[in-house]
């Protein structure tokens, strides 16, 4: 009897320093493991610093909408700009409805030009800009003028300059030129009401007063480019300081009319001193010569806001900042089949001594296909549910990323879109728009690497996190990051995720481990 207590007690002790061993993570002691400081690097100017404690303030307030989200998805490039002449100021109410009488008296056959703000009843200044009038209306008139309406990038370089501006008047935002709580009394002032919102080149109220019309980009691929809308609408009281960079446009559709909405004419030559209605153009000359157009380099956190999911912007703050007290050690590679054959052969985990503590009961920590699986060991285990994921980090020694590291460790110092820069190139990662998509082996693919080090975070399998929900009543999990089978211009960005349930098994989702 005596003889079998011993061997009770003995096994007890080695069962016991089995789970202190593994609870101390031999397993996480011999992985591939990088240490990484979380966080962006703060900028080191202060435009940018006070762009970013105002995009911040619209996140945390819910004041980040899908429209700011449209206007600021300009990426930073260089365009070419011919010399050009553009009107000092918009072009007036009384000039536009002028016109439109002309024309009518000249062509009483075509469709009317009218402007829905006509007369100015909003405000009753007919000194105000033209409002309420479609692009048909505004390109007739500065035809008629001996101009055209601008490109979008020629309306860009008149509110940056050759310097890169963030605002026409300069880098630091002013609240000036919104003097009323009336919307409609702020977006009909004449011209040059307030100078110091005036571009150093003498051009009014590019920022404020009405928004723009603007004939879309030139570069554009389309043969028939989209019309766009610049300037701050007035309308918007909150995130104005975002509203108002200059690189903040939104392509609208033709038709649209507003009471915020108007004008100015640009020309390949000064414009006559004055017109058949009357009107007495000013213009000053916009040099030719390379423009720094789209959201500045500097502005870090407002490259990364625009991707951002909704359920996640609350949280932006958590993204800035890097120091030695976020410093984490996370495994540079996905988990693979074979590191997981691992776990599941170690008596420990059979008896659910990993398992998390709301885990339901009876989970089954195979994978989908397992044995197919373990015919290429080095691939990365997939058809794991959020559980199994949960049980493995554990059993290792570690835990599943937050989401918000998982973001930090994708776009780096940087706040790269993607891991690796600013732009996506097919082949960049192992996505479903390569040639032959599929699984790859850790650290093959060409491009999909962070500077820290860390691979296969833009495609190969997207990534069970810590981080869970109850969007729509039921608890899921956040899975970060591309894979093999979705296409990667979208999906591979830094912050791509969604929300997945919890007993949710895919081959294209696995995990990696994060360590304390």
């Amino acid at each position: 009897m005596t003889r079998y207590r011993t061997a009770a007690l003995g096994l007890g002790v080695l069962l016991a320093l089995l789970l202190l061993l593994t609870r101390f993570g031999l397993y996480s002691l011999r992985t591939d493991t990088v240490a990484v400081d979380l966080g962006f690097e703060a900028s080191q100017s202060a435009r940018a610093q006070a762009f970013d404690e105002a995009l911040l303030s619209a996140l945390e307030r819910g004041h980040f909408s899908t429209e700011l989200r449209r206007r600021l998805n300009r990426p930073v490039r260089t365009a070419r700009v011919q010399r050009f002449w553009a009107d000092t100021c918009e072009v007036r109410q009384i000039d536009f409805e002028r016109f439109a009488r002309r024309q009518e008296k000249q062509a009483p056959g075509d469709a009317p030009l009218f402007s829905s703000s006509s007369g100015h009843r909003v405000a009753g200044l007919l000194q105000s800009p033209a409002s309420g009038v479609d692009y048909a209306g505004a390109a007739a008139y500065c035809k008629a003028a001996g101009g055209r309406l601008p490109w979008a990038e020629e309306w860009e370089a008149m509110a940056v300059g050759r310097e890169g501006r963030l605002y026409p008047w300069g880098d630091t935002f002013t609240t000036e030129a919104w003097p009323y709580q009336d919307s409609h009394r702020n977006a009909s002032q004449p011209c040059g009401t307030h100078p110091a919102a005036a571009s150093p080149e003498g051009v009014q109220d590019l920022a404020n007063n009405v928004m723009e019309w603007s004939r879309g980009q030139r570069l554009a691929r389309s043969l028939e480019p989209r019309p766009g809308a610049h300037g701050a609408p007035a309308v918007r009281a909150s995130a104005r300081a975002l509203y108002a960079l200059s690189a903040a446009w939104l392509k609208i559709e033709p038709e649209t009319r507003s009471h915020h909405l108007g004008f100015r004419c640009v020309y390949e030559q000064p414009p006559a001193a004055s017109l058949a209605w009357g009107a007495e153009p000013q213009a000053v000359e916009i040099p030719g010569g390379e423009y720094p157009l789209g959201v500045p380099q500097d502005l870090r956190l407002a490259r990364v806001a625009v991707l951002l999911p909704t359920a996640q912007q609350s949280k932006a703050r958590s993204l800035v900042g890097r120091d030695q007290a976020q410093r984490i050690r996370v495994s540079r590679c996905e988990v693979s089949r074979r590191d997981y054959r691992e776990f599941m052969d170690h008596p420990l985990v059979r008896f659910g001594l990993f398992a998390n503590e709301h885990e339901p009961r009876w989970q089954d920590y195979t994978p989908q296909n397992w044995a197919q699986q373990l015919e290429a060991p080095d691939l990365p285990v997939t058809g794991v549910n959020w559980w199994a994921a949960d049980a493995f980090a554990r059993w290792a020694g570690g835990r599943l990323p937050r989401v918000e590291e998982w973001q930090l460790l994708a776009a780096g110092a940087d706040a790269n879109p993607y891991p690796w820069g600013d732009r996506y190139e097919a082949g960049s990662a192992a996505t479903g728009d390569q040639p032959e998509p599929g699984l790859h082996p850790c650290g093959t693919a060409a491009r999909d690497h962070s500077a820290d080090g860390v691979y296969d975070l833009a495609g190969n399998v997207s990534e069970w996190t810590l981080s869970l929900t109850a969007e729509g009543g039921d608890y899921a999990a956040w899975v970060q990051g591309g894979n093999w089978l979705l296409p990667g211009r979208t999906t591979a960005r830094s912050v791509f995720g969604r929300p997945v349930p919890l007993n949710h098994r895919s081959e294209s989702i696995g995990f990696r481990v994060v360590y304390e």
